[in-house]
Formats: C-alpha cells, sequence, structure tokens
C-alpha cells in the first residue's frame, strides 16, 4: 500500500523546467524554422508580385487578394493548436506538419498558371503552416523555461529577422537566374530544412527532458503524445488499485463474489452537449475573462501598429523624405540588423530588473511610439539612419512579448488555446483596421498614418495601466474587507 501511495505520488509531483540544459536547443531549432519559413512573408511582394500582376492583366487585385487569404488563415490557423494538443499530438509533430505545408504552398505555387492557384497554394497551404509554426515554436520554448523564457524567445524570434535580412538578396538572385517557377521551387526545398529544427525539439541521444510527463495542474509534456485525459485516468486507475487492495476480502475467506464499485457521480453523470465540448476543445471559457480578453485587445492593437508601420516605412521614406532605392534598403536593414540585436539582448536587460512581461511591453510601445515620431520628422540621411537602427530596436520589445503577456498571465494548460485565440484577435485587427489605415493615407499622408499608429499604442499601454490600478484597487479593498471580518471583537 505504501508503495502505491509512493507511486501516486511520483506521478503527481510538479518538477519545473531547468531554464537552460538541451531548452538551448530547441532556440537554435526555431530560429531555424522562423529563418527558413517566418521570414518568407517578408519576401511575399518580391516572390509574387510581378507574376501575380501579370496573371492578373496589370492589376495589383492579384497581390491583395492573396496576401488577404494568406493573413487570414495564418491567425486563425492557431485555433487548431490546442484542440490537436487536447488529441494527443505532440508539438513537434505539429510544427513538422507546419513546415510541411509551407513547403508544400511554395512547390505547388511554383506550378501555378492561374491566380487561384497561388490563392490555394500560397494563400491556404502556406499560410496554415506559418499559423502552426509560429504557436508551435513559442509553445516548444515555454515548456523549457521560465525565468529566461523571455530572452530564449527573443533569441528564437532572431532567426525570423536574420531570415528578413538575407532572403531579400537569396530572393533576387534566385528570380535573376530562375525567375519565378524555379524561385518558388527551391525556397519551398529551403523551407523544408525547418524540420531540422523541429527534430530539435525533443532531446535526442543521452539528453533528457526534465518533464517526461503531465503533471498536476494540467502540465503539457508538448512532445509526448498523451494529453491530461489519459494521464488522469493512468492516475485514477492507480487510485482504484490502492482502494482495491484496501477493500480486498481477507486470507481466511476462500471464495468471494467480484465485486463492482460504481460511483453516484458515474451514474449520474450526463453525457455532455455538443456546445460544451466546443467549449471545452477550444477553452472558450477564457472569453468571459476580462483580463484575458483586454490584453487580446491591446496585443491585436499593437501587433497592427507594427505590422502597418513595417509596410508603410519603405513608402514613406521614398514618397515622403525623397530617399532613392539604396537610401531606403539601407535604412531598412539598418532597422532589422538593430531589430536582431534587440531581441537578443532586451530581454536579458529588463530580467535584471525583474519586469514582467507586460510591463515591458507597456514600456517598449511608449519608446517605439516616441521614437518613431522623432523618425517622421527628420530628414537627412545620416539622421534617418540612426532613428531607423533606435526604432529597430526598440521594436523588438513589443514583438518579443507578443505571447509572453499571454503566457504570463494565463495557466500553462490552457496556454495551447489562449495563444490560438489571441492569433485569432489579431487576424480580426489586420482585416478590420488595417483597410481604413490604408483609406486614411490615401486621405492624408505617411506622417499622419504614422503619428495615428503611435497614438494608438499609448491608447493600448494608458488602458492597460487603467486596468492595473483599479484591478490593485479593487484587491486591496477586499483584502482589507477579509481582515476586518477576520478581526475578533475588543
Amino acid at each position: 500500500m505504501a508503495q502505491k501511495q509512493d507511486e501516486v505520488q511520483e506521478k503527481t509531483e510538479i518538477e519545473s523546467p531547468p531554464d537552460g540544459g538541451w531548452g538551448w536547443m530547441v532556440v537554435f531549432g526555431s530560429a531555424l524554422i522562423n529563418m527558413v519559413n517566418q521570414a518568407l512573408f517578408s519576401v511575399f511582394g518580391l516572390i509574387f508580385g510581378e507574376t501575380l500582376k501579370e496573371m492578373a492583366g496589370g492589376h495589383a487585385t492579384a497581390l491583395t487578394l492573396v496576401m488577404a487569404v494568406s493573413v487570414c488563415v495564418t491567425n486563425f490557423s492557431g485555433l487548431l493548436v490546442g484542440p490537436m494538443m487536447k488529441r494527443g499530438i505532440s508539438v513537434r509533430t505539429i510544427t513538422i506538419f507546419g513546415v510541411a505545408c509551407v513547403g508544400f504552398g511554395m512547390i505547388m505555387s511554383s506550378f501555378a498558371t492561374a491566380t487561384w492557384h497561388i490563392v490555394c497554394s500560397y494563400g491556404f497551404f502556406t499560410g496554415l503552416g506559418l499559423g502552426l509554426v509560429a504557436s508551435s515554436t513559442f509553445l516548444a520554448i515555454s515548456e523549457f523555461f521560465t525565468n529566461r523564457k523571455s530572452t530564449a524567445v527573443g533569441l528564437s524570434m532572431a532567426g525570423t529577422s536574420t531570415g528578413q535580412m538575407i532572403m531579400p538578396i537569396f530572393v533576387g538572385l534566385l528570380l535573376k537566374n530562375f525567375q519565378f517557377s524555379g524561385t518558388a521551387l527551391i525556397l519551398g526545398c529551403v523551407s523544408l530544412t525547418g524540420m531540422i529544427g523541429a527534430l530539435l525539439f525533443k532531446p535526442i541521444l543521452c539528453c533528457k527532458k526534465p518533464n517526461e510527463h503531465i503533471v498536476n495542474g494540467g502540465k503539457y509534456d508538448l512532445n509526448s503524445n498523451s494529453d491530461i485525459a489519459k494521464m488522469s485516468l493512468k492516475t485514477d486507475e492507480v487510485n482504484m488499485e490502492a482502494q482495491t487492495l484496501l477493500e480486498s476480502p481477507k486470507p481466511e475467506s476462500k471464495i468471494q463474489d467480484p465485486i463492482i464499485i460504481v460511483s453516484k457521480e458515474s451514474i449520474f453523470r450526463k453525457r455532455p452537449s455538443c456546445f460544451t465540448n466546443v467549449v471545452n476543445t477550444w477553452d472558450l471559457h477564457l472569453l468571459k475573462d476580462f483580463r484575458f480578453i483586454h490584453l487580446s485587445l491591446g496585443l491585436g492593437l499593437g501587433y497592427v501598429s507594427s505590422i502597418t508601420f513595417s509596410t508603410f516605412f519603405p513608402m514613406f521614406l521614398q514618397d515622403e523624405v525623397n530617399f532613392d532605392l539604396w537610401q531606403t534598403t539601407t535604412c531598412m536593414t539598418a532597422l532589422s540588423a538593430a531589430d536582431i540585436a534587440g531581441r537578443m539582448t532586451t530581454s536579458e536587460i529588463f530580467r535584471r530588473f525583474n519586469l514582467g512581461n507586460r510591463s515591458q511591453f507597456m514600456i517598449g510601445a511608449i519608446l517605439l511610439s516616441m521614437t518613431r515620431s522623432v523618425l517622421v520628422y527628420v530628414t537627412s540621411y545620416n539622421m534617418v539612419l540612426f532613428m531607423s537602427i533606435i526604432v529597430g530596436y526598440v521594436r523588438s520589445i513589443t514583438v518579443i512579448n507578443q505571447n509572453l503577456v499571454v503566457s504570463e498571465y494565463i495557466p500553462k494548460k490552457e496556454l495551447p488555446s489562449a495563444v490560438g485565440l489571441n492569433m485569432l484577435v489579431k487576424g480580426f485587427f489586420i482585416i478590420s483596421v488595417g483597410e481604413p489605415l490604408g483609406m486614411l493615407k490615401d486621405a492624408f499622408d505617411y506622417d499622419t498614418c504614422i503619428h495615428l499608429l503611435d497614438i494608438i499604442l499609448l491608447c493600448v499601454v494608458a488602458s492597460w495601466l487603467t486596468e492595473i490600478i483599479v484591478y490593485k484597487k479593487c484587491k486591496s479593498d477586499t483584502k482589507n474587507e477579509a481582515r476586518s471580518t477576520t478581526t475578533p471583537a475588543a
């Protein structure tokens, strides 16, 4: 009996990630995946621009259609990760499937002869793969890091920035020598090398992962094919076995009839409805949490602000500042290089000050809005280049903490669904807010649009600060009220 109790206790023992070890190999694998997959998004126009215009008779409608479909599928596919993991599919398997989708979509695009071919190949398959990879790489790192998670995520996302610097030159050379079909085919094969990074998500050889099973509190082993239901069933079997030992007949009795123990709960338990299954599958009860909704809305607006500025920046340099192509690409390269440096260093800097991810995001948003506002007022090449470096370094703070803000608030067992819902909010904002911003640019100029993007960031910070103050006030009042009720009368 004591041995059985020890087994149950061992199964429910909580082990914390080591903040390193094999986790750094997971970070390296994630960086490799991001470099050859996520970076493709930044060179979409360079790869498909001329081809789609020819297919659409010289119009840009095909280009915007494929981009819109890809963005929607990418952000909505995050909802699939949570249910897939609850079905026992490991994060490594999800990543491999996502990388395969990206490669398959690019390879199929190389054979495209009409717009709808690229809509299906790149828009759906590549978009689906990019969305799955974005969620799975973050969840893989979350399993190996706690205190240094920000640093690990920053290093993995530096792979994306590195790819964004290399890809334009690489794609330009491919287009010059192999045209569109050959370029898409080669890029599809290159993206499949991300599977090597996915294989590193599970320790190999003599290395052993600290959490080899699901532990109490709903903690996932992201690299196993088990889920919470299976492990809880095993635990119930151990408990039932222990109970059977206690209730077993004494040695004097020779023959005993079989006894079937049926609990009252199993008799009166109703079968869950379809709606309940949907809620449990996607953890939709999170939508009842005001703080989670507030976080997601703020992150969605911050994401729109970042993506829109990246779209406007080269056109701002050429149309407003009147830079030539060389000056424009130099400033963009400097911004990306500073972004890489920021993703590799800012997390460690903030960690020394013991600041949470939400606080880091707000500080980054304030600094980013200030530096971008200064950028639109400078005109000399040297000053614009200098401010581009500052903007790139500061931008990394908000990019790194996008998913980390969610993981800081949501329990690990609900994190896959929470990340998926957050991606859904981002997709909604891209669709609903992106178009009005484009219309605003047509009515005014890039300066006005960039200032508006800065105002959006500051509004997010103001809203979050208000919530934090109100929450702390309510929590303090509750504690005081509870203290007053428990204090004995004089």
